[in-house]
């Protein structure tokens, strides 16, 4: 067999080992030097070749590999110079030792990631594509000569070995946990192959049988600790360390790591990031799929605390589970990137994404050419643990599916209905409010529900009015959409945190009542209201409202709880696939559609008119249902006002003209022609400034009307009022 360590040109020449100073290794490789050869002199074209740059991302070198008669080989192909002088040349021989890892610039560039040691260059690639999150790295010359490499570079970082499925790939293994945690890694585990795999199963084995990200992260994620020091060190470890203790402990013995620092162990392959707001999430593997939680959720708690009892046979204690999450926050959010957590749904690169809130963290995708599961999507869901499993879609199906469940005689109000479920499927507003309205026996409640199941399914679907504002962010900020069932009324309070939800808004208080620190919780979701009486009397409220009236439910046509859930569930996945294919249209058309007149909640108006082709509508069909319904809406605002009522009575009336004036003159006009029974209600303003304020709130409603409103301030304050032209 020829020497593989023969010069370019074919002669002989020693190796520098051999010679002691020959020649001399050139690395980084200049730009001068020539180019490296295409073949060896005797095993041919090779069939893989592998450049090693340094932390620069300067070449060092080439490994290489030939399959011949006689099998693989590997050569090594570096640059040398001679010793005497002269021109460098290439030579198939191997870097002096300690030889460069490969990727040591991908471990400069990422010096926060997890670094995976695999067995050779090959597993390297296919480990690389199969976990993108982290750096892997191998040693160069085969898996007897990790001793010859410098693992320095994996100082302080948390590294874990994959070594091939063999006796090699064990010993291999060995070795690189004495070498690296010499070196100073800060945490130092190896994976176990799976059950079955074929004798010397490796990474590129994994990603040739189709093996996915989340499937390898969940392997890297098992991987156990290594043995401590004086198990795992070997005999040749020992005398590099004089032949002494290395486990820092006078006496020569073990000593247990504290059960904090365990639990930090047990999270090194956890991905911290933070969001805007500055609150910590994890991110982590588990059964071949990945979940993100707050770190100071109950269910971060409890897959660590679960961890923490696979490894090492005992229950955290509950001062280490404070000290490790605390520690966690710091590194999220000094560490890890920023991050927008998602509730239910979410968007990114032009695709929309929806959670389905099942045990394996799947997600619908929709973009303009139409939608479709995934099992990991680019978005970073979180939950809370009121949410409930949607209904996983199909397709083939239109929109008419859901006509019968909905008791409403109109076109107009099923349109606007449907408009409503293709804006709360998105994950940003601004949202309209949806409002059922009828008397008792229409089913408010019911489709109150059964309208939330197909956007966001809640362990309580629909809620009692909660006592604050306060409390009401609190439900926002944990579900996507807000339902509030059988409203007799909507207080001013009330009226105002809907009209924020609705377009963004949400309460700061103190987090401590012994600090000055704020708590902000800020949400914008859509919302559902139900109740008998009008709701929407409140002009502001009543501008960002779409109101159903539904009719009674006769008795033939009254079905049982159970009859109608039963039905539900096996049509509500065909409507969900119905309103997917929709919202793919108004993907595709959305930046094409321009309204020639903007009704309020504009945003919500054109994406529904984009979505019309997709739902079957004619076109515009929306949009006069739309402005029909805020016309009908103001009207009942209108008459429930008695202070608008008195104003447009006092114009037609006694000012045909138009009225000019200050409000205290106003105010007096009005009190002498208005009775003396809506003079005593609590919404008559009883002094001028407070008719000034209720001015500015029926303004919006007396010009839909036709009135012109003017209210100066300058010098003198005036209100000016001019009629209605009829």
């Amino acid at each position: 067999m020829s020497d593989p360590f023969a010069p370019l040109g074919g002669g002989a020449s020693p190796t520098p080992k051999k010679t002691g100073s020959a020649w001399v290794s050139v690395a980084p490789v200049p730009d001068d030097a020539p180019p490296p050869p295409d073949t060896h002199p005797s095993l041919g074209k090779p069939s893989g070749r592998w450049c090693y740059a340094d932390a620069s991302g300067a070449l060092l070198g080439f490994a290489c590999r030939f399959d011949g008669p006689d099998g693989k080989q590997f050569r090594p192909l570096t640059l040398w110079r001679p010793v005497t002088g002269g021109r460098a040349g290439w030579r198939w021989e191997a870097w002096p030792a300690p030889r460069p890892l490969y990727h040591l610039d991908r471990l400069a560039e990422r010096p926060k990631a997890v670094v995976v040691v695999t067995e050779g260059e090959k597993a390297a690639d296919a480990a690389g594509r199969l976990l993108p999150d982290h750096v892997v790295v191998t040693s160069p010359n085969g898996s007897k000569s990790a001793a010859k490499a410098d693992w320095s570079a994996l100082a302080g970082r948390r590294v874990v070995i994959w070594p091939d499925a063999d006796a090699p790939g064990a010993v291999y293994a060995e070795a690189v946990v004495a070498l690296v945690r010499e070196a100073g890694a800060a945490f130092v585990a190896v994976l176990a192959p799976p059950e079955g795999v074929a004798d010397g199963w490796d990474a590129a084995d994994a990603e040739a049988e189709g093996w996915d990200r989340a499937r390898a992260e969940a392997l890297v994620a098992a991987a156990k600790p290594a043995p401590g020091p004086m198990k795992a060190i070997s005999t040749t470890a020992k005398k590099r360390n004089g032949g002494g203790s290395d486990d820092g402990s006078a006496g020569g013995g073990r000593r247990r790591p504290p059960q904090r620092d365990q639990l930090m162990g047990l999270c090194t392959f956890v991905d911290l990031w933070h969001d805007e707001a500055g609150d910590c999430f994890a991110s982590f593997p588990v059964n071949g799929h990945r979940e993100n939680w707050p770190l100071a959720s109950k269910a971060f708690r409890r897959w660590l605390s679960v961890r923490s009892y696979e490894e090492t046979g005992l229950a955290p204690g509950g001062q280490a589970l404070e000290d490790a999450i605390r520690v966690l926050e710091a590194r999220a959010y000094s560490e890890g990137p920023e991050r927008a957590p998602c509730l239910r749904a979410g968007e990114a690169d032009g695709a929309a994404y929806l959670d389905l809130a099942d045990a394996s963290w799947r997600a619908v995708e929709i973009d303009a050419e139409g939608w479709r599961m995934v099992d990991r999507s680019p978005v970073a869901f979180v939950r809370s643990g009121q949410m409930r499993l949607l209904c996983e879609p199909e397709p083939g199906y239109g929109i008419e599916e859901l006509r019968r469940f909905v008791n409403v005689d109109r076109d107009e109000d099923f349109a606007l209905l449907v408009g409503w479920l293709l804006a709360a499927l998105r994950s940003r507003g601004p949202y309209p409010i949806l409002v059922f309205s009828g008397e008792q026996g229409t089913g408010k409640s019911t489709i109150s529900r059964l309208v939330r199941s197909l956007v966001d399914p809640n362990a309580a679907p629909i809620r009692a009015v909660p006592k604050d504002d306060r409390d009401l962010v609190v439900g926002a900020v944990n579900s996507h959409v807000l339902a509030l069932d059988n409203l007799s009324s909507v207080p001013s309070w009330l009226s105002d945190a809907l009209c924020r939800l609705s377009t963004g808004g949400g309460f700061a208080s103190r987090m401590l009542h012994t600090d000055r620190e704020e708590s902000v919780m800020q949400a914008m979701r859509p919302i559902i209201l139900n109740g008998i009486p009008s709701l929407t009397d409140r002009p502001d409220l009543a501008s960002r409202a779409v109101t159903v009236r539904l009719r009674p439910i006769t008795e033939t046509e009254r079905r049982t709880e159970q009859e109608f859930w039963e039905e539900w569930s096996t049509i509500a996945p065909r409507v969900l696939g119905a309103l997917l294919d929709a919202f793919s249209t108004g993907l595709r058309r959305l930046a094409s559609v321009k309204l020639e007149r903007a009704p309020r909640m504009a945003d919500f108006a054109r994406w529904v008119t984009a979505c019309e082709p997709g739902l079957g509508f004619e076109p515009g069909a929306f949009l006069a249902a739309y402005a029909a319904n805020q016309a009908d809406t103001t009207e009942t605002t209108f008459e429930a006002d008695p202070v608008a009522v008195a104003i447009r009575d006092l114009i037609r009336n006694d000012y045909p003209t138009g009225w000019n004036g200050s409000p205290t003159d106003l105010l007096v006009a009005l009190n002498t022609r208005t009775p003396e029974s809506v003079r005593k209600l609590k919404l008559w303003p009883a002094t001028a400034a407070s008719l000034g304020n209720r001015i500015d709130r029926v303004a919006p409603v007396l010009r839909s009307l036709g009135f012109a409103i003017d209210r100066k301030h300058s010098g003198t304050r005036t209100v000016s009022i001019a009629p209605a032209v009829c």
